[in-house]
């Protein structure tokens, strides 16, 4: 027995050696692993110096570059301001010459216009006058001549006008007979026409009641279809004889309106001959006095005309000369109009000199900001490496034992994480407290360019940039990467950016800048000074 329990302590004892060897090997992995993970974050943190170092040169070369652009754009932008005020001043002072010459340009073609009327209308209205004078003359004469013809007319043709109205007379007393005779006889013949048809109607009635009556016995049904028949044919006979009676009745009364007529028409012409024949009298006299009346205004039309023609060649000249001067002081005018659009066409290409300028320089501020994105997403990306690589390193740490395991921290972006880089990279576009002076090189590439963007928004005269809030520091990680930094969503490629004045539309005139913005624009150094 007790040499069995020799023999089991024996066998603890060499167990116990085995387990040291064990925990002697697994330590010196460690302390190797533990070596190697810090020679590599030496030489990580010696290639983070270095680029921190050639960050810094980076950043001092790019504010030294940036005050230089900040005294050229004040020396432009003086002198632009300059040139504007300058270039408004004349403008306005040729715009006022301008409106003044053609103000008086217009009151000169006014008073001339005016002048030129009232010559016009006088002269017209003694035309007038006058042509209503002759024309009323002419008339007159002319109302003479044809009732002096008339008259001559009525009495060659007297003769024949009386053999005429004999005829009329003969004929209204032949037609007049004929009508009443014709009138008898028809009267006579629409009697003779109505007895005959009654008699036969009667006599037709006489055999149809006669027939009816031997043929009732025979046959009753055939004999109403008969005398219905007779009867409708003896009533639609009937009818057309009373139509034909009408007919002829308006006809005898058509025929005593006409005959009617005829006699006042023959009373009437015999006034109308009783009439003129007083006329003629009349017109005899009239006559030699407005032959009298002629030779009278013939002789006053004559010496008015020549008045007339004098006058007119007279005004005729002194509207010539008039004209010629007025021409002459349009030509004068338009001269002077011609040298103001020049000026104005030099003015307008000094300004777009002056804005393609700008647009030059607009142009290396839009290349400048578009290689600080560049920075930004290429830091972001290796801030997202350098933070999962500590995690990780902090993790093995703590699963060997030396340290304490991190708090869970996700790489992707989602809404439900509260540990998540993402959030350090949003926390980085944050601007810190800028109370006092801050060197550009120690902001992020997010601020720069956020710095950058509210420099040009001052430069533009735009809408007020928000004060940028100051935020806690960053979370730190392991090394105090200065490289880590987060980048804007870069804007959609289908919308324009319009950081510059040159990059607004031109075509339209709304979006034109005002030139009372290019005033503010040297006060953007003043404003910005805290940031930059």
């Amino acid at each position: 027995m007790p040499k069995k329990g020799k023999k089991g302590k024996g066998k603890g004892k060499k167990g116990d050696g085995k387990k040291g060897k064990k925990g002697s090997k697994k330590n010196e992995s460690v302390a190797k692993i533990a070596a190697a993970n810090s020679k590599v974050w030496e030489a990580r943190l010696e290639i983070a110096e270095t680029s921190k170092q050639e960050y810094r040169e980076h950043a001092n070369q790019l504010v030294k570059e940036n005050d230089q652009l900040q005294d050229m754009i004040r020396i432009t932008e003086k002198d632009t301001i300059e040139c504007f005020t300058l270039l408004q001043k004349k403008d306005e002072e040729k715009k006022n010459e301008n409106e003044r010459l053609k103000q008086s340009i217009r009151e000169l073609k006014k008073e001339h216009r005016k002048e030129k009327e009232n010559i016009v209308e006088d002269f017209s209205t003694q035309i007038n006058e006058l042509e209503e004078k002759v024309s009323e003359k002419t008339r007159e004469v002319e109302l003479m001549q044809s009732e002096l013809k008339v008259v001559k007319e009525f009495r060659r043709k007297r003769g024949q006008m009386q053999k005429e109205l004999d005829d009329i007379k003969e004929a209204m007393y032949n037609a007049n007979r004929d009508h009443k005779g014709t009138l008898t006889r028809m009267e006579q013949k629409f009697f003779e026409e109505k007895m005959r048809l009654q008699q036969e109607a009667n006599q037709k009635i006489a055999e149809l009641a006669e027939r009816a009556h031997t043929e009732a016995i025979s046959n009753l049904d055939e004999t109403t279809k008969s005398v219905y028949k007779e009867n409708v044919r003896l009533s639609e006979a009937l009818s057309y004889h009373m139509k034909e009676g009408e007919v002829l009745k308006k006809l005898r009364d058509k025929l005593q309106e006409e005959n009617e007529r005829l006699k006042g028409d023959k009373e009437l012409n015999d006034m109308m001959v009783q009439e003129k024949i007083v006329q003629v009298k009349q017109q005899k006299e009239q006559l030699r006095q407005l032959t009298e009346k002629i030779q009278t205004l013939e002789k006053s039309l004559s010496h008015m005309s020549r008045e007339f023609n004098t006058e007119k060649k007279t005004i005729v000249m002194q509207a010539r000369t008039e004209n010629e001067a007025a021409k002459i002081e349009l030509a004068k005018l338009q001269r002077v109009i011609d040298l103001k659009t020049r000026e104005m066409n030099k003015v307008k290409r000094l300004a777009k000199n002056i804005l393609d300028q700008r647009t030059e320089l607009e142009r290396f501020f839009l290349e400048s900001l578009e290689q600080v994105r560049n920075e930004i997403n290429a830091n972001q990306a290796q801030y997202r490496v350098d933070a999962q690589a500590a995690y990780q390193q902090k993790m093995l740490k703590a699963f060997a034992g030396k340290g304490d395991f991190p708090k869970i921290r996700t790489f992707n972006k989602s809404d439900i994480s509260t540990n998540s880089v993402y959030k350090d990279l949003e926390a980085a576009e944050k601007m810190y407290d800028i109370s006092g002076k801050v060197d550009i090189s120690d902001l992020t590439w997010e601020q720069k360019e956020r710095v950058i963007r509210y420099l040009f928004a001052r430069m533009n005269g735009g809408a007020k940039v928000t004060k940028m809030n100051s935020a806690p520091p960053l979370p730190a990680i392991e090394n105090k990467v200065q490289r880590l930094s987060i980048s804007h969503d870069p804007s959609p490629p289908d919308e324009p950016d319009s950081t510059f004045l040159t990059q607004a539309k031109m075509d339209d005139p709304e979006n034109l800048p005002d030139p009372s913005l290019q005033a503010k624009s040297n006060t953007w150094v003043a404003e910005t000074a805290q940031v930059s």
